[in-house]
């Protein structure tokens, strides 16, 4: 049980299983929407109305974040159809109608879970280094007056992951033999990817709303438990 480590909190989420086996699949059938296409708080907000008591589209939030949690925690620490023991130890309180619905949640996800972590450990490309540059057209032979920013960025790109990245930069070339700097140039052919971006700055606003949005989503501990749970 506890090589799953699943957090007290993610259990206290949970909680919200306690209810009917038709309820149970519509939560689950919103968490695996959550990993194809990110959260749906329309959705939250509409099963949020259909619960009795005080639930709010929040807790259903978090209980189809703790589903996702349970998953990729079960689909890491089991084989093949050994869900079903590790779930009924985990929720021995719920009905069997609502321990079969997430026992085939599971098996079902399994091959999607298992998939997505694989493609996971390949190595993407990282940004190393950006370089960057305004342009401003103020008049063209037909428009004599007008402003058009436009930012241009060359993105330089690498898969292999280093501590200093702006070793990726620059190569040594002192006292090397042409073998191996052939095989260094390979390398750099191989590994690094040279893109130059062109802009408005109104796009380039969202850019970066975007990513900071994402920064900022990167250090919650919902995705620091999922990056756990993969790795």
């Amino acid at each position: 049980m506890s090589s799953l480590r699943l957090s007290q909190e993610e259990r206290d989420h949970l909680a919200l299983l306690q209810r009917p086996a038709s309820e149970v699949v519509e939560l689950c059938k919103s968490a695996f929407e959550y990993l194809v296409n990110g959260p749906n708080l329309d959705r939250y907000d509409v099963l949020a109305k259909k619960y009795p008591g005080d639930v709010n589209s929040e807790a259903v939030k978090q209980a189809v974040e703790a589903l996702i949690s349970l998953l990729i925690h079960v689909t890491t620490n089991t084989k093949d159809n050994g869900e079903q023991a590790i779930i009924r130890q985990m929720f021995p309180d719920l009905s069997d109608d609502v321990l079969e619905v997430l026992e085939q949640f599971v098996s079902s996800k399994r091959n999607f879970v298992e998939g997505s972590i694989k493609s996971a450990n390949i190595r993407a490309y990282r940004l190393i280094n950006l370089d960057w540059r305004l342009e401003v057209r103020t008049a063209s032979r037909c428009l004599l007056q007008q402003s058009n920013v436009v930012i241009t960025m060359k993105l330089y790109l690498h898969t292999e992951p280093k501590n200093e990245n702006r070793e990726l930069l620059e190569i040594d070339t002192t006292e090397r033999s042409e073998k191996e700097l052939s095989a260094m140039h390979e390398d750099q052919r191989r590994h690094r990817k040279d893109l130059l971006v062109q802009t408005d700055v109104s796009s380039l606003v969202h850019i970066i709303k975007s990513l900071e949005d994402a920064l900022v989503e990167s250090k919650t501990r919902r995705i620091k438990n999922i990056v756990d749970a993969i790795h």
